[in-house]
Formats: structure tokens, C-alpha cells, sequence
């Protein structure tokens, strides 16, 4: 049996972070991870295709606490983001396109080839949505979060539907559907479903780069995040364990004092922290008969189905889109790349899903890092990165080979259209449909947020960092402010247990 001040279940960011933290504050702590790697869902992958460097689940950064950053030195630990510029690319199939970044005047003429009104109303929706995204930012780090704090205006929009927002500003189809798509991500809704707009000013609330919303890459892909807060955690003296996988938790009278792990080590420690899914915590681990009956109805409540599906593909060539043809790098290869020609497609894509079981044209958000960090892969060749929904965990009959195959199919054949060149390109894939997101990375339900962020899940309403058990702690995206890579739930979770010391 070993023994320490705090032990950390799960070695995503989040736990990492609260590892990280609260050895910077002296105490002896002891992380288990139940895989054979550090990371979690924030990982890089070496050893799948050989030269290859895959960030496997999540792949871009915005939301990283500016002050974990700094507190940690994490810099110093081999952190290095750089910002993604153009932000975002939207091909259509009648040969015009859609590129935005950080320049206004070439925004502007992108714009105006569609509709120059249009290049106000888009400064309009930016300014609101960098307003939301700053207001949500400011209240990441609350110990005692409650929603009711913004005003009425801000709480009317991050309530309503992402839909809303961009038409109250913008009336060009395919700018709207482009904006729209911040809103959607890792959500089972629709565009025009209400709560969408709080999923929008979320992905607005990063400041990662000195820059309200704006999103970029890791130098080395994404489990350079998790190495960075590995090294800065174990310079201060934190143990990390892999392959140690916990199945349950020791209980003495009613307060949880430690772990134990698959193979019958005995962990003991003051606080133990859960960077697991809220259900994972509290039902495998704990056991219900030792809720609360509110905590039990909240697990009941909680809304945890994934709707989205990760292909990584490795590509002899940079994609040949019919709207800015070539293979030579250009501008639009650096950017998002959308296929969300209006809302009505992404209204449809989320529709299907919900009648058949997933969509006929699934909205798409892919990404290549390879054009701005060519180490992640063997010279001339690419890592395309594709965001798919809508693949629901809840998929009637599930996702056998057969169904998962031809999904990959459907995505492939709906980017060839735009991109002719891609099915020819392909040398080698990874496909993770929902169930693999949970069974790999524990997302129970294959939900990249530990569950949605609509009202109803946010703020107050998401689980506490305290759990309803003396010295069990939640630290996880479970809890305030939900998901993304930005560490603020293991923030919350390491000052909690370091104020409970002291009043202990």
C-alpha cells in the first residue's frame, strides 16, 4: 500500500493540471492511469503509422488557462502553440469558396463576392460572439459558478440558438453556416435549437494566444499538452502510474481515502480526484448507494450522447479542391475546413441523425496540421483530420464494422466532392465512431465534453469539483466550465482541495 496527500484518477489534461498544481503546493501526489500512456484524450500518437505523428482525439487549441500557462512554466516543459491562420475555409460545389482569418481587408473581399452588406453585419457577429466569449471566459475559474451572474441580454443569447445569432447579423448562406459551426461542435442539437449559442461563445472564450477566440495548433500536436504538464508535475515531484487501472475507490466510514486498481494495488490518500466521466466516478467507482438521492438524479439527468465521429487520414497529398485548385500549398490548406454550405444542410445533418441514426450529409470540420509542422509526418505527406457529426452513440443497432466502414465511406466520398483527389490519396485511416471515444478514452457515450453544455449542464448546473463524499473530488470536464482542452476544471479542483486543507 502506498500513501499520499492527493491521488489523481486519469491522466487527461484536466488531472495533469490538478497533479501539477497541487505538488507546486508541496503535497506527495500519485497519478493512475488506466491505459499505457499519459494524455488521456489530449494525446499524440507515434507508433500507429510509422513517421507519423496523429493528435488522435482532440487536435486544436484555443481555451488553455493563460495563467496554468504561466503559473506552471509551461513553456518551459516544451508547451509551444502557434495560431491558426486562416481560421476558416468553406468550399462550395458550384466552384466558389469562403476563406476567413485575421486580416479584415481580405475578409472583406471574401465577403463581398457574396454580399458586401454582409462585411458589417460579419464585424457585428464577430464583436458579439468575442464579447460572449470574453464574459464565459471571466467566469471559467469561479469556485461557486452560477449563471444567474450575466445580465439578461448575455443570458438571452448564450440561451438561444446559434441560428439567431448569426442571422440577426448575416444573411449570406454560407457565412452563416461557417459561424454556425462553433455551435454545433461535440452538441447533439441543430442550429436553430436553443442553447447553441452558449456552445458558440464557449468556443470563443480561448485566450491561449493573447487573442479573444482565436484558435491554433501545438507544436508537436496535442499531447505535447499533457507532456508539458507531465514534466512541470513530476518537477514538482508527482508520481505518475500507468497502466493502473482503478475499480474502485476505499471507503472508510463515509469518506473516500484512496484507490484501488485492477491488479489489487492500494493507493491511500487524504483527496482523491477523479478526472473521469461523472458516471464513471460516481456509479463504477463509488457505487450509488453511496449518493445523495440529488446526485443520483443528476446522474439520471445527465445527458452524455456523443453525436460526433473522428477519421484521421494520412494523405500522399495535400487535397485538390475544385474551388482553389492545386496541391501546392496554399493559404486555404493552413485553415478549418468546413462542408456546411447553409444551416438548412447542418439543420438536415442533425435531423437525419436523430430519425435514422446518422446523417445522409454529415456536417464536417477537418483540419491539417502538417502544412504548419511538417515533423508530424514523412516529407510530402499529410495528416487530414476530419470532425464528423452526426454519428450518435445511441445509434439504434449500434456501430458494428460494417456501419463504422461505411461511414468512413460516406465521409470520404462527401470530401471528394469538393476535393476530387482524396479518396486516390488516402494510404492509411483511424476511425473512432462513439463507442471507441468511450471505450479508449473513457467519454462515456462518446461525448467530448463529459457531457453537452446546454443550460441545464452548465455553470451551477454541471457537477461540483466537491463531490457530495468527504475527500472525493471531481476534476474533470464534467464539472465548471465543461469541456474543451483549457484546464480550468483541474484549476478549480487543486484550489478546492488546498482551501479544504486549510480549514481542516
Amino acid at each position: 500500500m502506498e500513501t499520499y496527500d492527493a491521488l489523481v484518477i486519469g491522466s487527461g489534461h484536466n488531472g495533469l493540471a490538478a497533479a501539477a498544481l497541487l505538488s507546486d503546493a508541496g503535497l506527495r501526489v500519485a497519478i493512475l492511469e488506466r491505459s499505457d500512456r499519459i494524455g488521456g484524450a489530449t494525446v499524440s500518437e507515434r507508433d500507429r503509422w510509422p513517421g507519423y505523428t496523429i493528435s488522435a482525439a482532440s487536435y486544436v487549441c484555443s481555451l488553455l488557462d493563460p495563467w496554468l500557462i504561466e503559473r506552471l512554466d509551461l513553456r518551459a516543459h516544451g508547451y509551444d502553440a502557434y495560431r491558426k491562420d486562416p481560421a476558416s475555409f468553406t468550399p462550395l460545389l458550384d466552384g466558389r469558396s469562403l476563406l476567413l482569418g485575421a486580416d479584415e481587408g481580405k475578409n472583406a473581399e471574401e465577403i463581398a463576392r457574396f454580399d458586401p452588406a454582409d462585411i458589417a453585419g460579419f464585424a457585428a457577429f464577430d464583436r458579439e460572439a468575442t464579447a460572449l466569449g470574453s464574459a464565459l471566459f471571466e467566469r471559467f475559474a469561479d469556485m461557486e459558478p452560477r449563471f444567474d451572474r450575466f445580465d439578461a441580454q448575455v443570458r438571452a443569447a448564450l440561451e438561444g440558438s446559434v441560428a439567431a445569432l448569426v442571422e440577426r447579423h448575416v444573411r449570406t448562406p454560407v457565412l452563416q453556416a461557417t459561424l454556425a459551426t462553433d455551435g454545433l461542435i461535440g452538441t447533439y442539437r441543430g442550429p436553430f435549437d436553443a442553447g447553441t449559442g452558449y456552445v458558440l461563445a464557449h468556443h470563443y472564450a480561448g485566450r491561449a494566444f493573447g487573442v479573444q477566440g482565436a484558435w491554433g495548433f501545438v507544436r508537436g500536436g496535442m499531447g505535447a499538452i499533457s507532456q508539458a504538464l507531465l514534466s512541470a508535475a513530476q518537477a514538482r515531484g508527482a508520481r505518475a502510474f500507468t497502466d493502473a487501472n482503478v475499480t474502485r475507490f476505499l471507503l472508510d466510514g463515509d469518506r473516500v481515502v484512496g484507490a484501488v486498481t485492477a491488479d489489487g494495488r492500494e493507493f491511500r490518500a487524504h483527496a482523491v480526484l477523479s478526472n473521469a466521466h461523472p458516471v464513471t466516478t460516481f456509479r463504477d467507482l463509488l457505487g450509488e448507494e453511496h449518493l445523495d438521492d440529488a446526485t443520483k438524479g443528476a446522474l439520471a439527468r445527465w445527458q452524455s450522447v456523443g453525436p460526433a465521429l473522428k477519421l484521421n487520414l494520412a494523405l500522399g497529398e495535400l487535397p485538390n479542391f475544385s474551388a482553389r485548385p492545386g496541391t501546392t500549398l496554399q493559404p486555404h490548406h493552413r485553415a478549418t475546413i468546413h462542408v456546411a454550405p447553409d444551416l438548412a444542410f447542418l439543420q438536415r445533418a442533425h435531423d437525419d441523425a436523430r430519425r435514422t441514426g446518422e446523417s445522409e450529409e454529415p456536417m464536417l470540420e477537418c483540419f491539417m496540421q502538417t502544412p504548419t509542422d511538417p515533423s508530424l509526418a514523412p516529407p510530402g505527406k499529410h495528416i487530414l483530420s476530419i470532425f464528423a457529426q452526426y454519428f450518435p452513440a445511441d445509434r439504434p443497432g449500434g456501430w458494428d464494422t460494417a456501419r463504422r466502414d461505411a461511414a468512413a465511406a460516406k465521409i470520404v466520398a462527401q470530401l471528394a466532392r469538393y476535393a476530387p483527389n482524396i479518396p486516390n490519396v488516402i494510404e492509411a485511416r483511424q476511425l473512432m465512431v462513439a463507442s471507441d471515444l468511450e471505450e479508449r478514452f473513457g467519454l462515456i457515450g462518446g461525448h467530448i465534453f463529459h457531457g453537452e453544455l446546454l443550460p441545464g449542464q452548465i455553470f451551477e448546473r454541471r457537477f461540483g469539483v466537491r463531490s457530495p463524499i468527504a475527500g472525493l473530488y471531481l476534476c474533470g470536464s464534467g464539472t465548471h466550465p465543461g469541456g474543451c482542452v483549457s484546464g480550468f476544471p483541474g484549476r478549480r479542483a487543486a484550489q478546492a482541495v488546498l482551501a479544504d486543507r486549510v480549514l481542516a
